[in-house]
């Protein structure tokens, strides 16, 4: 219990270190092997899909209105009818349990704690009786099924049986992306150990002694995953694709009695055949540039679904949200609220779940402070009215947010 306690008290010392999602990042790095920060922080290819992401915030103009009297805003917000504290949503990310002791259960908790919601994935690590029995958040779930749609349907029951109200179906991932920083430390899916990267990955363990210790305190090793494992999609070292058709999900919205979300879909077109199949929300995503690289920014993708299905189903955003101002952009084309993936994945790993906390506070506060700069008491009260502007990134111009250059971690 003593040692708990301390290694919860540097956690809550780091967070306090931490200004901005920037800030989080320089943390993650630092504590994590290159294999794990690599696997949080990189994207397919060039990683052109990831710059494109974090430019299109960068090349945002807000309008402000001057003299209005706006001394507070309002950042509360309702996403599927339920209540959220700020528009702010932990979106499904894999491996989180990779990143520290807390894992998928820690990011439940502080979600919960700051008003909001979690997405766990399928292979976060974590299975959903373990994360739901552990927190009694409320949590939403998110679907790969590699098996094919029985084990969809299986992974459903189990959901459901948890109390789970919210399913998350990913529509972008029939085939895996090319990840080459991946590649590059010789680690292809599912993450494992074997005889030609075990020296090399070795090493980065032995470099971070405490990640190492924590690891193994959890009962997850860097290995293929066991057949004993406790259900499809338990283990955070399964990474195959997951093929879902429109008739999948039709199917699917036949048996899940909750909510349905249909996460990404990056046209108008694709928007309405989700609306079609029975989606009750839509988000506006190509997985965080990790899929097909040269896809569209999200932020440039959404007023196009927006225009088509907005109206009918809530809209969601995903991918290069890194301040506050950028969430009130994308409330302003639209989106009723974001998701962030890598932003509270990087304060997971700099200090477990305060970090992730501490990355929830930094947002909301951020987004608060823009909106009263703008003149805009709600977030209710946003439009495209609030922008001045919205301009395509320009070719090889420097990121727009701190990041790696293609295919590197520098």
């Amino acid at each position: 219990m003593a040692l708990r306690e301390l290694l919860r008290a540097a956690d809550v010392r780091g967070a306090r270190r931490l200004h901005n999602v920037a800030d989080a990042r320089r943390a993650a790095r630092r504590r994590l092997p290159s294999v794990v920060y690599d696997y949080v922080d990189g994207a397919a290819d060039d990683e052109l899909a990831l710059w494109r992401n974090e430019a299109a915030f960068g090349s945002v103009t807000f309008r402000p209105k001057m003299g209005s009297g706006c001394v507070s805003a309002s950042i509360a917000s309702r996403v599927l009818g339920a209540d959220v504290a700020v528009p702010v949503i932990l979106a499904p990310c894999g491996l989180v349990r990779l990143l520290h002791r807390d894992g998928a259960a820690g990011v439940a908790r502080a979600a919960a704690s700051r008003g909001t919601v979690s997405v766990l994935s399928t292979v976060a690590g974590s299975s959903i009786e373990e994360v739901t029995s552990q927190t009694g958040a409320r949590v939403w779930f998110q679907l790969y099924a590699s098996g094919g749609i029985r084990e969809a349907e299986m992974l459903c029951r189990r959901a459901s049986e948890c109390g789970v109200e919210v399913l998350v179906v990913t529509v972008d991932i029939p085939a895996l992306g090319n990840r080459e920083r991946d590649v590059r430390h010789g680690v292809t899916p599912p993450l494992r150990v074997d005889s030609h990267n075990a020296v090399a990955l070795g090493v980065q363990v032995f470099t971070k002694p405490r990640w190492a210790a924590e690891l193994a305190a959890t009962g997850l090793r860097l290995a293929r995953p066991s057949a004993r494992s406790s259900g499809p999609g338990d283990s955070a070292l399964q990474g195959r694709a997951s093929p879902f058709s429109w008739d999948d999900i039709a199917r699917l919205r036949a048996v899940w009695a909750g909510a349905l979300v249909v996460k990404g879909v990056l046209s108008g077109e694709d928007g309405a055949r989700a609306v079609d199949a029975g989606a009750d929300a839509i988000v506006v995503s190509n997985h965080g540039g990790r899929q097909l690289d040269n896809a569209p920014a999200t932020l440039h993708a959404l007023p196009d679904v927006g225009a088509e299905v907005g109206g009918k189903v809530d809209v969601l955003v995903d991918g290069g949200i890194r301040r506050g101002a950028h969430v009130v952009a994308a409330l302003a084309l639209g989106a009723r609220a974001v998701m962030i993936g890598r932003p509270y994945l990087y304060g997971l790993a700099a200090a477990g779940e305060p970090g992730v906390e501490r990355v929830v506070d930094i947002l909301a506060s951020e987004l608060r402070r823009c909106m009263v700069l703008l003149g805009c008491p709600s977030i209710e009260d946003l439009g495209p009215q609030w922008l001045e502007g919205l301009d395509a990134p320009v070719p090889g111009a420097r990121r727009a947010w701190p990041s790696a250059p293609h295919g590197s971690t520098a």
